[in-house]
């Protein structure tokens, strides 16, 4: 019988073997930091001198492109909303749940997490986030100094996650999940004598592996104090009978931790895809298959560059029995001796006019670089390269411009429903009884609450995402504006409902506004009872505007004169 960690690292060596026998350009970029995100596509030319000898221009459209696209996609904040399955009992426990896992994503930094988890999309067609728990993090920045523990996140690139299966996407039904990392052998050793008493420090060195099995890039040296690990999630039968997942970490040496039951019922990682693909769990990037594209732009460029440098510029030729040297400096003198009688000095030197350049070659990169940005569903109204003089068609091409997304998109709310779910399995597993604080929009008091509800309860986890353009602003306003212009909107209710950056201020001049309305409401006359005849707001409304002004100043009397012979 096998022990765990022989196991795992068996695990590991299938893992890699798999990953290289995957598309070459998928995880090349990877190992070599991502060349095409630095601006240093030139990592992937032919080494030869003449290549050497060209310009090292850089039109990165594919960063442009994947910047645009990651951006359109994250334009609206994410909310993670609970329902129950019972509304008429489960509705405080589902608001509990969405009010933690928001102060957990607050915590996580999401907003940025889900940028940086697309960009990995982008580049290697995967993202994924790992979840564990952190005893010794004080909830609140210790607020609750009674109180220890709370959920942790990370980022893991999608070559360093392994599956049991990899024809199969979905992580609830792998045999088994593999994690690889590196860490320096300072973090392992202390947390392998928090798990193990006969634990030494020679059980774990620093190893000679190359940072590539990792996906990092490059080698590592010796001396470095740095160690290969793995963490191996199973799921076993605890002993109360339920099935649980259980974690594994590991050296190749030695063990840190081994077939510790977490309690939880759900793997904590939750994995995603830029673009889904058949029978296997890696995605497909969006530089995927475009690389090429990219090398052919660049290249076309610097031969023309190169062109221009050696071409571009006329040339002398000039009758050196006749001059000398020559000289281009302005104003300079140029002497000629040995002219014979008769001869112009004209025909002492003359000037090459430089090489015409063909005309092909400037379409072709043209056509090159549009065919890339159409074949990426990246259009001119998308990236923004049209006046928005027609904001109507200007809506309708960007709302067809994200089709291409909606995908991608919908592959992103399935991966932060996954979050939420793994979340809920923490917080029952682990909190038990501790304070909770509403989210941020709301009243901010700490009650108590018995998180451990969670593990018997169903929720319908949804991902609510508003999205937020400069076209939809545009649009919002000007629908605002003719509200407001028809009458259906006063001022107050106009500035609660128009976006916050295009009026500084906006919350200290609505409470103005409603400061000088209730001012005329605590001097409003008394309201003369007249059957149908008009009422006195009516009457004061026709009255001439320096009536209007003075009216709440005037005694009871004369505003009862004024209102009755407003009525005759």
């Amino acid at each position: 019988m096998k022990n765990t960690m022989t196991r795992a690292w068996e695990l590991y060596e299938q893992g890699r073997a798999y990953n290289n026998r995957l598309d070459p350009n998928q995880y090349s970029l990877v190992n070599t930091n991502i060349a095409f995100f630095t601006g240093n596509q030139w990592l992937h030319m032919p080494d030869t001198p003449a290549m050497r000898r060209l310009p090292k221009p850089v039109f990165n459209i594919i960063k442009r492109v994947a910047s645009l696209f990651v951006a359109s996609m994250t334009s609206g904040g994410a909310v993670i909303d609970f329902s129950p399955m019972d509304r008429s009992t489960g509705s405080e426990d589902a608001k509990k749940a969405a009010d933690e896992v928001a102060n957990l994503l607050d915590k996580f930094k999401m907003d940025y997490r889900i940028r940086e988890a697309l960009f990995d999309g982008a580049q290697t067609g995967d993202y994924c986030a790992h979840f564990y728990w952190d005893p010794d993090a004080k909830p609140y920045g210790g607020a609750f100094s009674a109180y220890r523990g709370q959920i942790a996140m990370e980022l893991v690139d999608g070559i360093n996650v392994m599956f049991g299966n990899p024809a199969d996407p979905h992580t609830e039904r792998q045999p088994w999940i593999l994690l690889v990392g590196r860490d320096t052998v300072g973090n392992l050793r202390k947390e392998a004598k928090l798990h193990r008493s006969d634990f030494l420090d020679e059980d774990i060195m620093p190893d000679s592996e190359t940072d590539a099995m990792a996906g990092i890039g490059g080698k590592v040296e010796l001396g470095s104090g740095k160690a290969l690990y793995v963490v191996l999630y199973t799921k076993a039968t605890s002993k109360t009978g339920e099935q649980t997942v259980h974690v594994t970490k590991a050296t190749r040496n030695a063990i840190i931790y081994e077939n510790v039951d977490t309690g939880l019922s759900r793997y904590p990682i939750a994995w995603g895809n830029w673009e889904k693909q058949k029978n296997q769990y890696h995605g497909r990037a969006l530089v995927t298959g475009i690389i090429p594209n990219q090398i052919f732009i660049n290249t076309m460029f610097a031969m023309v560059m190169r062109h221009l440098q050696l071409m571009g510029f006329p040339k002398t030729v000039y009758n050196a029995d006749l001059i000398g040297s020559w000289s281009n400096e302005v104003g300079q003198s140029i002497a000629v001796r040995g002219l014979q009688p008769g001869q112009s000095v004209e025909q002492a030197a003359t000037t090459l006019q430089p090489a015409d350049m063909s005309a092909q070659i400037l379409t072709v990169i043209d056509r090159a670089v549009s065919y890339t940005k159409d074949c990426l569903g990246a259009t001119d109204a998308q990236m923004g390269n049209v006046n928005p003089n027609n904001t109507s068609a200007l809506m309708v091409l960007q709302s067809a411009s994200e089709v291409p997304l909606e995908n991608t998109r919908a592959g992103l709310y399935e991966w932060l429903e996954d979050v939420g779910a793994i979340l809920l399995d923490m917080m029952g597993t682990y909190y038990g009884t501790r304070p909770i604080l509403p989210r941020q929009d709301e009243e901010r008091s700490a009650e108590l609450y018995d998180f451990s509800k969670f593990k018997d309860l169903w929720f319908r986890i949804r991902v609510d995402v508003g999205p937020s353009t400069r076209f939809s602003e545009i649009a919002m306003t000007q629908t605002l504006d003719n509200l407001r212009q028809s009458g259906a909107l006063d001022v107050i209710q106009y500035l609660e409902r128009v976006p916050d950056r295009l009026i500084p201020r906006k919350a200290e001049l609505i409470e103005e506004l409603k400061a000088a309305a209730e001012l005329p409401k605590a001097k409003k006359p008394k309201e003369l009872p007249a059957g149908g005849k008009l009422s006195a707001d009516k009457v004061l409304a026709s009255q001439p505007g320096r009536i209007q002004a003075a009216f709440s100043s005037l005694p009871e009397s004369a505003q009862e004169a004024i209102v009755e012979k407003g009525r005759m």
